[in-house]
């Protein structure tokens, strides 16, 4: 082998090498990421400072403790899945409440009181790996779609439930989970309160902004490598996707926009198949966490089913802050929007004083 062979075929080698190490770098950062990601009952305290903090209700009282039932019930083929169901005395419209990620149903305990006071029966419950849900690996959303498909069957099962008449209150992660699952016909509508319309946007941001956490006191020769780092970002989202699935079987970066595309979709057996359903898009202008863009990726897939739609945009720039801005606005456009698909069922259930 003459001297410039040996030479090139040991360059070689060392890139090969070098790329070897930094590929089993990566799948190490992917890995540990995943295991992150997918921790069931963590906390989001720790990204509190990006999020915002959003106000719920002030606390109206529960219904009397023999309108209450506890549900223990299990995800579609999967884990334990735990809630509770506020009964109106009579038969009236049912609320689902979707909480978001790394939050419980017990968050929402004062929203479900509101809407109980409304006239609705209220089914509350933990997604898994939340709350006192079975502590399996949670995926922001598509696995979840099998624990909402499973509390649907629960609140269709409450005798205090009109047929066709349940609507779905989702919150960020509950909220896009609310529009990836698939359409049924018991459920009148939908209000989604600041969802995703794509996961890997999402996650990107969330590296990106730890990575820019951890780099912060890098001083040189390290700091120019800051302006490598949403390259490498985006890179560790296609990465994670890929081991997700390996190790999961099946996707992590859900996109509802699409999903709602799909299941409209202008082909004849769909068509038949599935109807759109009324949608009420709530998001905070300035969200920090998941962008006004989603929204209007959602508005454009909505149009482009036939979706019927209602918006609440609002200037403010808490994650989820649309109530905690104007409480009375939020009221509003949901009483408005309920009214329209189960108005009179409603109205003959509001509850007296207790």
């Amino acid at each position: 082998m003459s001297k410039w062979h040996w030479i090139v075929a040991s360059a070689s080698s060392s890139v090969a090498m070098l790329g070897l190490v930094a590929t089993s770098g990566l799948m190490v950062i992917a890995n540990h990421f995943i295991d992150d990601l997918t921790s069931p009952n963590a906390s989001m305290d720790e990204a509190a400072k990006l999020f915002g903090s959003w106000l719920v209700p002030n606390p109206e009282p529960e219904p009397p403790i023999e309108l209450q039932r506890a549900l223990s019930f299990h995800s579609r083929g999967g884990p334990l899945l735990r809630g509770d169901f506020w009964a109106q005395p009579h038969p009236a419209p049912t609320v689902v409440i979707c909480h978001g990620y790394r939050v419980s149903r017990a968050r929402l305990r004062n929203v479900a009181a509101l809407e109980y006071h409304s006239g609705f029966n209220i089914l509350l419950f933990d997604f898994r790996g939340h709350g006192e849900s079975e502590a399996v690996a949670t995926s922001g959303g598509t696995a979840e779609v099998l624990d909402l498909q499973a509390a649907i069957d629960q609140a269709v099962a409450q005798p205090e439930t009109l047929p066709g008449k349940i609507i779905l209150h989702g919150f960020s992660m509950g909220a896009a989970i609310a529009l990836l699952t698939p359409p049924r016909a018991e459920v009148a509508g939908i209000i989604a309160d600041s969802p995703y319309a794509r996961l890997d946007e999402i996650i990107d941001r969330l590296i990106n902004w730890r990575l820019a956490e951890a780099s912060a006191g890098w001083r040189q020769p390290l700091s120019p490598l800051r302006r490598t780092l949403p390259a490498f970002a985006r890179l560790l989202v296609r990465t994670s996707g890929l081991l997700f699935r390996i190790r999961f079987h099946y996707r992590l970066l859900a996109q509802p926009a699409t999903a709602m595309r799909q299941w409209f979709a202008p082909r004849a057996k769909l068509a038949e198949a599935h109807q759109p359903i009324p949608l009420l898009l709530i998001h905070a202008i300035d969200d920090p966490l998941i962008p006004l863009h989603h929204a209007h990726q959602i508005v454009a897939a909505a149009h482009a089913s036939h979706t019927p739609l209602e918006i609440l945009f609002v200037a403010t720039d808490a994650h989820c802050g649309a109530y905690g801005h104007d409480p009375q606005s939020y009221v509003d456009a949901i009483q408005r929007f309920v009214a329209r698909y189960v108005g009179n069922d409603l109205e003959n259930s509001r509850p007296s004083s207790y």
